[in-house]
């Protein structure tokens, strides 16, 4: 199946998930070491803001699961059917 052929490739927005600066620095720290400047960041923010960005991020986890969840069923699909 090409990605033409998919039709639900329109049907999320796709989001670069990326290393970033802080991402890499994240990974040269132990594990127990806090990250000082990400726990002042979000100090800055309110907690009403940081609900807000937990409830998206949440939801679009959940759709992003339903989406593959439905992948998984068409590639099962397409194997059954060879």
């Amino acid at each position: 199946m090409s990605v033409l052929d998919d039709e639900t490739m329109g049907d999320l927005p796709v989001r670069d998930v990326g290393l970033t600066l802080s991402g890499t620095a994240g990974l040269q720290e132990s594990a127990t070491a806090p990250n000082a400047k990400a726990r002042h960041a979000i100090s800055r923010i309110s907690r009403e803001e940081l609900e807000d960005k937990f409830l998206r991020l949440h939801d679009e986890n959940i759709l992003l699961k339903q989406h593959a969840n439905k992948q998984e069923e068409k590639i099962k699909r397409s194997y059954s059917h060879a």
